[in-house]
């Protein structure tokens, strides 16, 4: 009897020895394809160690990032590493309030609450900028791959912010306001399990133009911007291209477009936008559904109801 007690255990002993062994050698191969994937995506030879910790921290750092971090000083804040340089170290006060007010505005009633990942905010030069962004003209940029916003400052302009003169700290906090709305979208979207390109540019940049605007009176008769469709707004192309167009104005017209769903469909409208755009697969049959309008007859009411 003895004998065959040891001689079950020994068996279940190997069993789940052979389920371990397979699981890692599963595991091993998830990770290999992964690889793979990072180095065709970067160009980098990266290696499997750094593949493990992208994966695990699901936060790659690239070349040029690592440079970055390397030559920076690093204070840490929440779930956001801040990188800079010593000549705009006195803006680093000022950082930390921006984001600590950009994640109060989008939990409040815009998103609510999220699961946050460690994200790196560095402080960049204009060619470091476009190395992570091929629109010109940015004072900052979120990269969901590299889990990172890039901010930029002219030398020139930091006095000023520092001073608090009314402009330049304006389109400073703004920039972080602006680029923590992103972070936050990405965030909330991968909680319905929605790829990010499901939505239309100008649904994810209305939403951090609301956040940046938010609680603050912008009167929509005090620009003159050519009124836009929705197609018109929504690919990444179409959005390039409205940025380019004489008396065309995007941003602002995105963020009336959202303001507008708000004021009309209530606060939870941005969530639900999300949520449904999951059953439906679609975000404009989420927006029929939700409006009960037509996307034509929705464009002319939203128009209107500026007007």
């Amino acid at each position: 009897m003895i004998a065959i007690k040891k001689t079950n255990k020994t068996r279940i002993f190997l069993i789940l020895s052979i389920i371990f062994l397979f699981l890692l050698f599963i595991i091993f191969c998830i990770f290999k394809f992964f690889h793979i994937e990072l180095n065709e995506r970067t160009g980098e030879n990266v290696t499997f160690f750094e593949t493990v910790k992208a994966v695990t921290t699901l936060n790659f750092d690239g070349q040029l990032e690592k440079e970055m971090k390397d030559t920076r000083l690093k204070r840490k804040h929440d779930n956001i590493t801040i990188y800079y340089h010593e000549s705009v170290s006195g803006l680093i006060p000022l950082t930390i309030k921006s984001l600590d007010m950009a994640s109060q505005r989008v939990d409040s009633s815009l998103l609510g609450s999220f699961k946050k990942k460690p994200t790196d905010l560095i402080f960049m030069d204009l060619e470091e900028m476009d190395e992570f962004s091929t629109i010109n003209d940015l004072s900052g940029i979120y990269s969901d791959f590299d889990k990172l916003i890039g901010i930029h400052v002219y030398e020139e302009d930091v006095e000023s912010i520092l001073a608090e003169k009314e402009t330049p700290l304006f389109f400073f906090q703004k920039t972080i306001l602006h680029e923590y709305a992103h972070v936050a979208t990405h965030r909330k979207i991968e909680e319905f399990s929605v790829d990010y390109s499901d939505f239309p540019k100008w649904f994810v940049e209305g939403i951090a133009e609301y956040v940046v605007y938010h609680n603050t009176t912008v009167e929509y008769n005090s620009f003159n911007f050519d009124w836009l469709s929705f197609e018109e707004l929504s690919g990444y192309k179409e959005w390039q291209d409205a940025r380019l167009r004489d008396n065309a104005n995007p941003y602002l017209q995105s963020h009336f477009t959202v303001k507008y769903l708000l004021d009309v469909y209530g606060d939870q409208v941005v969530v639900n936008l999300m949520e449904n755009t999951k059953v439906n697969d679609d975000f404009y049959e989420a927006l029929k559904q939700i409006s009960g309008k037509d996307i034509d007859q929705l464009e002319a009411e939203i128009v209107s109801y500026y007007e």
